[in-house]
């Protein structure tokens, strides 16, 4: 029994050791790269895009097939001539111009060959292998737009479950103090120290941060339930982050230079891809008006026989061979190809649209976020002064309640000041977060990923 119960304690000793592993940011963010779905689906785009590629080159190697047939001819085909068009066909016997017919094959055949044909000119598809490095590039671009919203999201998430536990623990230690004042209120009400409505007051001032806490614990649940469904975790309560949120990260890979440089935005570059891809397709339509030229070899086999069974028969099989070439020229296919490129080119000018439009849309972007996290910047200044005063107040007011110059209540007073002074600050550092990762986002400064 003994040794069942130390063996309970050590597995679950592991149990928890193994639960209360700490995550930084970065774990956190390579954990849902490893795991979401659009990311893993954009990686086998890419191989899609591979396999198509290789599946586009094999059509310039040369193709090889065998064809065989066996037929029964229940009602022979016969040959129609009349009689004295061709001499060797003959008959003196039937007058001159009677039609007569005649079978020229056996009730049973066999057919029997080899083919092989090689591509030897095709514009169209030799300018289709242009387009295979230009899809791997949108296939590339497609998985980092993928990857940064990941990151993007995951980010946020972490620094809100850092906020929401600072936040807790400040609420916690709060209620923690105001208990204090609370049964000294209680105790001095007994001697007749202070009056009940005071004592009242301060009830109400505890019951609020009780209720605070509980809200501050839904929160930090929320939180680390948006993160555990972002790196897919079955168990978000028992996620342990490393680290405090604090200013430093709002000056990390950071600067003033808010001049925009579209390329460095992975959808402006698809639109790019996007528009060089439209570009070569119009040149594989153009290739469609070339000529094609292939090669081409067959040899094979064609016994026949009266009875099938002879069929097989050695002395029945004479081989044939011959090669060729194959020179295909478009002359008219009803404006198709035509229609085809002009649609292409439609879809050039939509394209080219879109490029304008996505500049003044990043343009707008950079602007819009670079003005909130400024805005921030400034707030947190303010907030984080109001937070020093609150804490100074509170030190101020309690030495001079110890030396009863204060009373009870403007003990409560200053906490409730500071406590407000603390959520004012931490929310505006959580906004000036994710003001910052916004602007990076729309700078196209994201990449730890």
């Amino acid at each position: 029994m003994k040794r069942t119960i130390v063996f309970l304690f050590i597995l679950t000793s592991l149990s928890g050791l193994a639960q209360e592993k700490e995550y930084t940011l970065q774990q956190c963010i390579d954990q849902a790269l490893d795991t979401n779905a659009k990311v893993k689906n954009a990686t086998i785009d890419l191989g899609i895009v591979e396999n198509d590629t290789k599946e586009l080159k094999s059509k310039v190697l040369p193709h090889v097939e065998a064809d065989a047939n066996l037929m029964h001819n229940f009602n022979i085909q016969k040959i129609v001539l009349e009689n004295g068009a061709i001499p060797a066909f003959t008959d003196p016997t039937i007058p001159s111009g009677e039609v007569i017919a005649f079978q020229l094959q056996l009730k049973n055949s066999l057919t029997a060959s080899l083919n092989a044909s090689q591509v030897i000119f095709d514009k169209s598809l030799f300018e289709s292998f242009k387009a295979t490095d230009l899809k791997k590039e949108l296939g590339d671009q497609s998985l980092e737009k993928e990857k940064i919203d990941v990151v993007v999201g995951v980010t946020k998430a972490y620094y809100s479950v850092l906020i929401s536990q600072q936040q807790l623990e400040f609420l916690e230690s709060n209620l923690d103090r105001i208990e204090t004042v609370y049964a000294d209120a209680e105790a001095k009400l007994k001697s007749g120290l202070v009056r009940p409505i005071d004592v009242n007051r301060i009830e109400v001032a505890l019951n609020n941060i009780k209720d605070e806490e509980q809200t501050a614990q839904q929160n930090v649940a929320l939180s680390k339930a948006a993160l555990g469904y972002l790196m897919h975790n079955n168990a978000p309560d028992n996620i342990q982050l490393s680290g405090t949120l604090d200013e430093s990260v709002l000056y990390e890979q950071g600067g003033d230079d808010n001049a925009v440089n579209y390329s460095d935005r992975v959808e402006y570059n698809m639109l790019e891809t996007q528009q060089k891809l439209n570009e070569q397709s119009l040149l594989i339509h153009k290739g469609m008006f070339y000529p094609r030229l292939s090669a081409f070899a067959t040899t094979g086999v064609n016994p026949a026989a009266t009875n099938l069974g002879d069929i097989f028969q050695s002395d029945r099989y004479f081989n044939y061979s011959y090669v060729g070439l194959r020179l295909q020229v478009p002359i008219f296919n009803g404006m198709e190809k035509t229609y085809q490129s002009g649609t292409l080119k439609l879809q050039k000018e939509k394209i080219q649209n879109n490029l304008d439009e996505a500049q003044q849309f990043i343009d707008n972007q950079v602007e819009q976020a670079d003005i909130r996290f400024n805005k921030s910047l400034q707030s947190i200044k303010l907030q984080k002064r109001n937070l020093e005063l609150a804490e100074e107040n509170v030190k101020s007011i309690k030495f001079e309640n110890e030396h009863g110059v204060a009373n009870t209540i403007e003990v409560v007073d200053a906490e409730t000041d500071l406590r407000l002074a603390q959520n004012k600050y931490y929310n505006a550092l959580y906004q000036a977060v994710t003001a910052k990762i916004d602007l990076e986002k729309a700078k196209g400064a994201i990449r730890n990923y």
